[in-house]
């Protein structure tokens, strides 16, 4: 059997604050609970992030890399209509949502938790949630839409309110309802275009089983009863 690499001082930091931030709250994580959770010396924070706010600055980084992997190469793999695509985001949000380290998006948390010396988190959370609904907003242009702006927001909006769901309940059913939500919105552009190869999927067509959102080793983000 091959064993899994070492993680290095470095990633034992960034997994340990990107698990404790979400669960416990930015905040009230302190230096010395984020060296105990990553097992290293305290001098190893200071060599690879030199202070809290910077390794905060990781963790977005590393939140914001997960989604471009799912709408730069996930997604765009698969042989099926943008409208599919964009429903089988959210059977990588079921299979996000599942995992034992989520804690909810770290860029909803950062933002709510925000103090108003603390702007920056504002403007680096919202400038990747753009690059992120750029992204969608794409599928949504190339599927076809009539009012492509309002549909993509009706989109990020199920989406966003299915992250924090799934947060609040612990279930990551809310992808699923949120896929349905999804086709209900998806289906007034079947409606108003004709394009040939834009059908719709059955909800049970793309299903979470067919992806895998790419793993850092620690998870992202809610802890749950799976069903």
């Amino acid at each position: 059997m091959v064993k899994a690499p070492l993680k290095s001082a470095q990633e034992k930091l960034l997994l340990a604050a990107r698990r404790l931030f979400c669960r416990a709250g930015i905040h009230a994580t302190g230096i010395s609970q984020i060296l105990e959770e990553a097992g290293v010396a305290r001098r190893s924070l200071y060599t690879h992030y030199g202070s809290k706010e910077n390794l905060l600055k990781a963790v977005l980084d590393t939140e914001a890399n997960m989604w471009f992997h799912w709408f730069d190469l996930d997604l765009p793999g698969l042989k099926c209509s943008n409208k599919d695509r964009i429903l089988a985001l959210f059977g990588l949000l079921e299979n996000w949502f599942e995992k034992e380290d989520f804690f909810g998006c770290v860029f909803i948390n950062a933002v709510a938790e925000r103090e108003k010396d603390s702007a920056w988190v504002k403007d680096v959370a919202g400038a990747y949630r753009d690059q992120i609904i750029e992204r969608l907003r794409a599928l949504v242009v190339e599927g076809g839409a009539m009012d492509p702006e309002i549909t993509t927001q009706k989109l990020g909006l199920i989406i966003e309110g299915a992250i924090i769901t799934a947060m609040v309940t612990q279930n990551s059913k809310a992808a699923h309802i949120a896929r349905l939500a999804a086709e209900d919105v998806l289906r007034c552009i079947e409606c108003s275009t004709s394009l040939p190869g834009n059908s719709i999927l059955s909800a049970t067509a793309i299903t979470h089983d067919s992806f895998h959102a790419p793993s850092d080793g620690g998870g992202n983000l809610i802890i749950g009863s799976k069903t």
